[in-house]
């Protein structure tokens, strides 16, 4: 082993309990920060308590009328303060947006949160994993306009599987594969799903798919749908897809976007 990777196994090796320390110390604040000491103390002690992985819990939120859904010492917390108490997906608009596509749902949350901020807006939310895709239906069975649909996002119709079926829930990967493959399910184009719910325009469209964005931007349908988006947030994988950032670049740069930042999120809003 090279000294340069013994230092930093030994960096890394000293920084994770220290690492852990300050997330104990630090994350009961963020809660009450964010909820007051009465909730935020009882979300806290409640995602935090358990005697198994993936425990299921049941919570109430402010400002949100019903029951939502949590596996514990899973990626669902960190996903919950993402949506819940960074509020990544909270943007100014000058216009109420009547369609909205979550692509990689998870356990939709980010669906919910759309559902409450735009009640009027028809919200289709895509998930390819099955236990995320259970939780999705469990979180958004309470609200009418959330129609979920079990599939991935891709450049055009073809047949995917699941890649990585035992990393955390939210990094799951897809790959194009034999329709006879074990797991196989079939995609489904932008282009399909906007001409399947009969939209003329997608008013917001969010794009956390862990990579397959690479795939997305390089297929030239991109042309037909990406000019008819009003609003853009998406989290570009360049570690799990070297170049996808290049390719989407290169493809959003032909039209009038304007770009800005929200956590890990890339913002563009469509100035035409």
């Amino acid at each position: 082993m090279s000294l340069k990777r013994k230092l930093k196994n030994f960096a890394n090796n000293t920084y994770e309990p220290l690492k852990t320390k300050l997330k104990k110390y630090y994350r009961p604040k963020q809660y009450v920060k964010k909820w007051g000491k009465e909730e935020g103390l009882r979300l806290y002690n409640d995602f935090f308590n358990y005697t198994s992985e993936e425990e299921e819990t049941h919570f109430q939120l402010s400002g949100y009328p019903h029951t939502l859904f949590l596996r514990k010492a899973t990626s669902d917390e960190p996903t919950f303060r993402q949506v819940f108490m960074n509020i990544r997906y909270d943007m100014n608009l000058d216009f109420s947006p009547e369609t909205i596509l979550d692509g990689g749902a998870n356990v939709g949350y980010a669906s919910v949160f759309f559902a409450n901020k735009y009640p009027e807006a028809q919200i289709l939310a895509i998930e390819p994993n099955s236990s995320n895709y259970d939780q999705v239906i469990k979180n958004t069975r309470s609200y009418s306009t959330i129609k979920p649909q079990k599939t991935a996002i891709w450049g055009r119709s073809t047949c995917l599987k699941i890649i990585n079926p035992d990393t955390d829930h939210w990094a799951f990967e897809v790959a194009e594969c034999d329709s006879n493959d074990e797991g196989a399910f079939e995609a489904v184009s932008i282009n399909q799903l906007i001409e399947q719910e009969g939209w003329d325009s997608i008013d917001i469209l969010k794009l956390d798919i862990e990579g397959a964005e690479m795939n997305v931007f390089k297929d030239k349908s991109h042309e037909d749908w990406l000019p008819k988006v009003k609003l853009l947030i998406i989290e570009l994988h360049e570690r799990i897809q070297p170049g996808c950032t290049e390719i989407f670049e290169n493809a959003i740069a032909k039209y009038n976007f304007e770009k800005s930042i929200s956590g890990e999120n890339l913002v563009y809003m469509n100035k035409n």
